[in-house]
């Protein structure tokens, strides 16, 4: 009796790891990632090609550190590297990931739905806090056809677009300039003019853009 409750709680143990585990074990088809997932496209889907050390949180929180992935920016996804075998993860199985490097960067999604984005977007967090800046990464896939050419060329053309993610939870998008920081923050815009002119910041330039959203939340 006592072996059979051993083994009954063993059998329970290993099943509960593999539950734990088992996001990372299949792609989002349930099958191992396809090396020729990208017939006959020019250019690269991926943030980076090269495999890099990184950190993924779970949809229930646990936390799994020290894996080697990249980022398919074309189709929103993560691939980690297992035993030699790539994998592709659902976006609905993970709320976060982190790359590793002399930069860290942290991709989150659970943000509001906006124009064609889904909760299970992915975003760069790029300033943290009450007041979030957030830079998606985007990929299209653009076609041409010369001129008298029979052949139509297909190539991934990569695009930032840059989200400010109020307290409230609403997303909206804007422009790396003065007039549409202040047109996303209307209810503190004397405020955001004065942090502009005290720091002498040209809002072109991604650095004093999150320059800017560090200071409005620091005060």
């Amino acid at each position: 009796m006592r072996a059979m409750l051993i083994l009954g709680l063993l059998v329970f143990g290993l099943t509960a790891v593999s539950r734990a585990q088992g996001v990372f074990l299949t792609d989002v088809n349930g099958q191992v990632l396809r090396a020729n997932k990208y017939v006959d496209v020019q250019g690269s889907p991926y943030l980076d090609e090269a495999w890099k050390v990184g950190a993924v949180t779970a949809a229930n929180n646990k936390s799994y550190p020290n894996l080697k992935v990249r980022y398919d920016v074309y189709a929103g996804e993560l691939e980690y590297m297992q035993n030699n075998q790539p994998y592709r993860l659902s976006p609905a199985a993970i709320k976060e990931f982190r790359i590793t490097g002399d930069n860290e960067l942290v991709f989150r999604n659970g943000f509001a739905a906006v124009n064609t984005n889904t909760p299970t977007t992915f975003y760069q967090v790029l300033v943290d806090g009450p007041t979030k800046l957030l830079k998606q990464l985007k990929v299209n896939i653009n076609e041409n056809k010369p001129f008298n050419s029979a052949t139509t060329t297909r190539e991934f053309q990569k695009q930032e677009i840059y989200f400010i993610a109020k307290p409230d939870g609403t997303l909206q998008k804007i422009q790396k300039n003065k007039k549409s920081v202040l047109a996303a923050l209307p209810e503190q815009k004397d405020r955001v003019e004065k942090l502009i002119k005290e720091q002498d910041l040209n809002l072109n330039d991604e650095t004093n853009l999150i320059a800017l959203l560090e200071s409005f939340n620091a005060k």
